[in-house]
């Protein structure tokens, strides 16, 4: 295994960028930027190989991108503009430096595609891949699980449950659907997100789906003291519902426990007081009362991701 030195080096360059906003950068014991919007927000996750990713049928490239989109939806589910990534990984005695790049690289990808970058971390040794990246982002008025009124509208940036589906698929014994792709590196509408977070739509509540839907429409319900009713005829509308459905059905799976319950989607969920972003589907309603109601699913239970 290479150096630290080496090690930091390498991804050095790999995160290297031009930024008058950064005073110190990779190198140092810490990093120093310029702050000049009135409130930081900060994320982090810790991804852990054999709990949240499985290098048998994800490249560390995938691996990296998906975890950076993780903590990257996080920032914008707060309505804020995410700005840099502190990145610590523990690795294995074996790994080199190429693949330790081919991670970065993965990082980096998903990072530029908000102009967010990374500007330090730290690196240890471990008896599997560990990879905890925090996030740092600016916002004027945060978006929290704790402002759905009453007569809001509950919107969705895209349809949910193709992760679970693609998960299910992998364990069957396939390697390539769109499913697959949706499991291995979700997709995230970062534009929808800024959307959501202008002022004309009014939105009260937001939230990143990443444990599962039903388990996140809980934590605003909860968060808000509200109750939420959720219809699943609008998921009709969304785009794919159709052949996440059949995949289903053919499967012997239900496709609500993929749609409902299924994690590591990365949507956005919201509710609004006026009206909706163009792109956002309309899946219910904010009502007076407590916990969430799936009209005409009384089955289904939250479930989502369990940590412990």
């Amino acid at each position: 295994m290479a150096s630290e030195g080496e090690l930091i080096s390498a991804l050095a360059q790999i995160f290297a960028k031009p930024n008058p906003q950064l005073i110190v950068t990779i190198g140092d014991d810490a990093a120093v930027f310029q702050s000049s919007s009135p409130n930081t927000v900060a994320a982090a996750d810790m991804a852990v190989e054999g709990v949240h990713f499985d290098r048998r049928w994800s490249s560390l490239h995938e691996i990296g991108a998906k975890i950076a989109a993780a903590n990257l939806a996080d920032i914008y589910a707060m309505g804020a503009q995410a700005k840099y990534l502190l990145v610590s990984v523990g690795l294995t005695k074996d790994f080199s430096i190429p693949q330790i790049k081919e991670l970065a690289q993965g990082i980096k990808s998903e990072a530029d595609l908000v102009g967010a970058q990374v500007i330090g971390g730290d690196i240890s040794k471990a008896d599997q891949l560990v990879i905890s990246i925090s996030a740092i982002g600016e916002v004027t008025k945060p978006i929290t699980r704790s402002g759905a009124k009453v007569g809001d509208l509950v919107i969705l940036s895209n349809l949910t449950g193709n992760s679970a589906a693609g998960l299910f698929e992998l364990k069957a014994g396939f390697t390539d659907s769109p499913f697959i792709k949706a499991h291995k590196k979700p997709n995230l509408n970062y534009a929808l997100a800024k959307d959501f977070a202008q002022p004309e739509y009014l939105v009260n509540s937001m939230s990143d789906v990443s444990d599962g839907l039903l388990s996140e429409l809980d934590h605003i319900a909860t968060a808000s003291g509200v109750g939420i009713e959720i219809d699943p005829e609008l998921f009709a509308a969304l785009p794919g519902f159709g052949t996440l459905s059949f995949l289903a059905e053919q499967s012997g799976n239900d496709v609500w426990e993929w749609i409902l319950n299924g994690g590591e989607d990365h949507a956005f969920v919201a509710t609004t007081s006026n009206k909706v972003p163009s792109g956002a589907i309309v899946i219910g309603k904010v009502v007076s009362g407590t916990g969430v109601e799936i009209l005409n699913l009384s089955t289904i239970k939250a479930a989502g991701y369990r940590h412990f």
